[in-house]
């Protein structure tokens, strides 16, 4: 069942941050939300998650159990060591202990971390962290993944396998994923895209590429970054590809036949 949100609106301190916010988010869906700073993108993320209760307007989560995954990972660890971390929350639902085992398994397995079950969490890298926030959320069960930034921190190489994970956890698993970021190049994978500006949707579209030619002129403070802005030109220029490797190769014969002329 999709996340229905339904004119809803908040304040900090007499503050409105959201103005009569209205978004479907179907299941399964993989679902961009980018905006400028202080636009209300972590307070709607909140709000979602059951941290922050609405003003005015409902949230209806259809019955989906929501996980939440910060800018920052690390201050979502709890315990020294990375399976009890991991196990913290099975545990606080009152599981029996074999089935927290088996959730923790899987989640490790799904997050791509099972080598760092007994590693400690201080000595784990930024994507370490990022895994073991991945996999505390999935070992409770969380229909829908929220990442609220929560890979800005990472190097390339890190960021490109959370990434990944998160595309193979919607496309194989059916989790709803909801990714918040001010980098459009990490939301290729999105099935719809919406932006926010000062606490207003401004613009949905059904996936990047489209979200990018119709936000040209709302988005003067967010970069498109360079793997969309060459996706882009390719797609200017005429040349349909399967890859953006074939797209290049097209483009190096393309160049060199008019050289030739």
């Amino acid at each position: 069942m999709p996340i229905k949100i339904s004119e809803v609106s908040f304040s900090y301190n007499e503050k409105k941050v959201l103005h009569d916010i209205s978004l479907i988010i179907p299941d399964g869906a993989y679902y961009g939300i980018t905006g400028p700073n202080g636009s209300g993108k972590t307070t709607l993320a909140y709000l979602i998650a059951g941290i922050l209760k609405p003003e005015k307007g409902c949230i209806d989560l259809s019955g989906s159990k929501i996980g939440l995954i910060l800018s920052n990972p690390e201050n979502q660890i709890v315990s020294l060591l990375v399976e009890e971390d991991i196990a913290f929350g099975p545990e606080n639902l009152r599981l029996a202990t074999d089935d927290i085992l088996r959730q923790v398994t899987n989640a490790l397995s799904l997050a791509g971390a099972s080598n760092l079950r007994n590693s400690l969490t201080a000595n784990l890298s930024g994507g370490e962290l990022a895994k073991i926030a991945f996999a505390g959320q999935l070992a409770m069960q969380a229909d829908v993944i929220i990442l609220d930034e929560g890979i800005v921190h990472l190097d390339s190489h890190e960021k490109t396998a959370l990434l990944d994970i998160l595309e193979t956890l919607n496309r194989d698993k059916g989790k709803t994923i909801i990714h918040i970021t001010h980098h459009l190049d990490d939301l290729e994978p999105a099935t719809d895209v919406s932006c926010l500006v000062d606490g207003r949707i401004v613009l949905s579209a059904p996936e990047i590429m489209s979200f990018l030619e119709k936000s040209k002129d709302i988005l003067p403070d967010i970069s498109p970054g360079h793997r969309l802005l060459y996706k882009k030109f390719i797609s200017e220029i005429g040349i349909e590809a399967s890859s953006l490797k074939d797209a290049t190769n097209r483009l190096a014969e393309k160049l060199r036949k008019k050289s030739e002329e």
